[in-house]
């Protein structure tokens, strides 16, 4: 009988921790590259088993990735000879910004399987052409930054890094690069002005990363959990991969960060489409004795909140599954007083604005004041008109979604729980 397989990236993960370049090669790890590089595995034929996969963006998004992918690699087809014989072609950057609040499963699957990101990383270069690869990293994650700087250099000690890999044509150059610990860099634009030396603030788009992204180049972005699918799904076959999902529009497995009031808050990986539920119960062990569910907040300190109507609803990113972002999810109890959640929340989004727009950088410092007074019990007769205006106009009129979320809790506050605002 065939194993039921419940893990993909954590199946992996050894207490001592990550395996070293030989064990993880002894165990499997890079089996692809003598294919790809001998001409077996064709570029279409990878990314054919990414589209199989149904494999969505793992940083919160969960935008098609074989359709990043394919976007690059016809860029790169599109380019003129003297382009495509230039010193890049094309990059791909793995996103490990991870600023958003109760989010640690990206920096966990580094420090425990930093070879199964940067294999992945490595097969999607090869399969879209690019030839520069960046990771970057939260410039808080020091550690984690040390550790992949170890591993590219084993890489490169062992010929799968740099130029004509294994004597082949394909030449591959990764960085670490580490970012100024802003939230908004986590926004794949944002990112990319970052890594150029400018402000760490979002573009206008079109253009797109992958038509014009890092330095003019076709640029793939792809977060951290997203590429460490990407070995499994070509060991395995993308098939395979989707069929682990539950859901008919979210597919495989995913990484939730729990936190809050629960028996056993940790990082667990589920299938997408598990209920609320299940998640919290089976994975989670429930709500700690004695407590009772006030709320639950999906997605970070940007997500929506939930009731206990919403526990038998399923996770995704289909329209009528719950919305997981990132995949953190925060418990709260009935023993929080909401106003202190809100008076945190409105001071990360205060001081993470970029400030490039004006319905962010005066809607985030008005909700902070709001917050303030909400948490001293001095509201004014106006504040509640106020506060509709304030979201109103930063869903409709932000730049970029961060002045869109900033808001989100305190839609969702406003319509929970009117007498504690």
């Amino acid at each position: 009988m065939e194993k039921k397989i419940s893990k993909i990236i954590t199946d992996s993960w050894a207490e001592r921790g990550y395996l070293s370049l030989k064990e993880y090669i002894q165990a499997g790890g890079f089996s692809f590259i003598e294919k790809i590089l001998s001409g077996k595995l064709s570029t279409d034929k990878i990314i054919r088993e990414i589209e199989k996969s149904g494999l969505q963006g793992r940083g919160g998004g969960g935008f098609s990735t074989s359709q990043k992918w394919l976007s690059v690699k016809k860029e790169v087809a599109g380019l003129n000879s003297s382009e495509t014989t230039s010193r890049v072609r094309a990059y791909f950057i793995c996103n490990a910004d991870e600023s958003e609040p109760g989010t640690y499963k990206d920096r966990l699957i580094i420090e425990k399987s930093p070879f199964l990101v940067l294999e992945g990383l490595i097969i999607g270069a090869w399969a879209t052409g690019a030839n520069v690869g960046f990771i970057y990293v939260n410039n808080n994650y020091r550690e984690t930054s040390a550790i992949l700087r170890k591993c590219l250099q084993d890489l490169k000690r062992e010929g799968l890094l740099g130029n004509k890999i294994k004597g082949s044509n394909f030449s591959l150059k990764i960085k670490v690069f580490e970012g100024a610990g802003s939230y908004v860099c986590g926004e794949e634009t944002a990112l990319i002005n970052s890594i150029e030396g400018k402000r760490g603030e979002p573009k206008l788009k079109p253009p797109y990363p992958a038509q014009k992204g890092l330095f003019g180049k076709p640029t793939v972005v792809n977060n951290v959990e997203t590429l460490a699918n990407v070995p499994f799904i070509l060991q395995e076959g993308g098939q395979k991969f989707r069929l682990l999902g539950r859901s008919e529009n979210s597919f495989g497995l995913k990484l939730f960060s729990l936190n809050g009031s629960l028996n056993r808050a940790g990082l667990y990986e589920a299938p997408m489409g598990i209920t609320l539920r299940e998640l919290l119960e089976d994975y989670g062990g429930g709500i700690t004795k004695g407590k009772k569910i006030k709320c639950i907040q999906i997605g970070g300190d940007a997500g929506n909140l939930y009731t206990k109507k919403d526990l038998d609803r399923p996770l995704g990113y289909g329209k009528d599954e719950i919305s997981i972002g990132s995949g953190t999810i925060l418990v709260v109890d009935d023993s929080v007083d909401l106003s202190t959640l809100l008076l945190s929340w409105s001071a990360f989004f205060r001081r993470e604005s970029c400030g490039k727009c004006v319905p962010c950088r005066e809607g985030t410092y008005q909700l902070y004041l709001l917050a303030e007074r909400i948490a001293k019990k001095k509201t004014l007769p106006e504040d509640k008109e106020k506060l509709e205006d304030i979201i109103f106009t930063m869903q409709r009129a932000s730049f970029c979604p961060f002045g869109k979320f900033a808001v989100n809790a305190w839609s969702d506050a406003l319509k929970l729980f009117p007498k504690e605002i």
